[in-house]
């Protein structure tokens, strides 16, 4: 599962391997269509994909939330377990002020890629409500910044 969060990168940093996915997945942001210097990203659910008929239920409610965009409901999907496979979506923001959603197949199977499933980018409107519900610091870096040596 990369991300999920569970691999763990060489810094030890679990948010650099969801960084670094993220920015394989999204090849560029799709808003300002530029790399990802000052972009961000916040994990807004994850749901766990099981046999049972309330998984496929839980991910429609899922789906149904974000396309209604009730962002405090989507933030209550919080479902994990490292042999399942989740459904992940994250919101990623552009340096422009503009937000999206990425849904993404996480596999239990470290060796199986992460499968993106859908994007959206949303009204100015919607970004403004979904950023209004995370706080500021729950935000993390898409690219992280690097000091130079001079």
């Amino acid at each position: 599962m990369q991300v999920s969060g569970i691999a763990v990168d060489a810094d030890g940093s679990p948010e650099s391997v969801v960084a670094r996915e993220l920015r394989r997945i999204l090849d560029g942001c799709p808003i300002c269509d530029s790399g990802f210097r000052n972009h961000t990203y916040f994990k807004l659910a994850s749901v766990v994909m099981n046999e049972k008929a309330n998984g496929v239920e839980c991910l429609a409610q899922l789906l149904q939330c974000i396309r209604d965009c009730r962002w405090h409901d989507v933030l209550g999907f919080r479902q994990s377990i490292a042999s399942a496979d989740t459904i992940v979506a994250f919101a990623f923001r552009c340096d422009k002020g503009r937000v999206g959603i990425v849904t993404i197949l996480s596999p239990a199977d470290p060796e199986t890629p992460d499968e993106p499933l859908q994007f959206t980018i949303l009204s100015v409107e919607e970004g403004e409500k979904l950023l209004a519900v995370v706080e500021p610091g729950q935000w993390m870096q898409l690219r992280p910044t690097l000091d130079r040596v001079h």
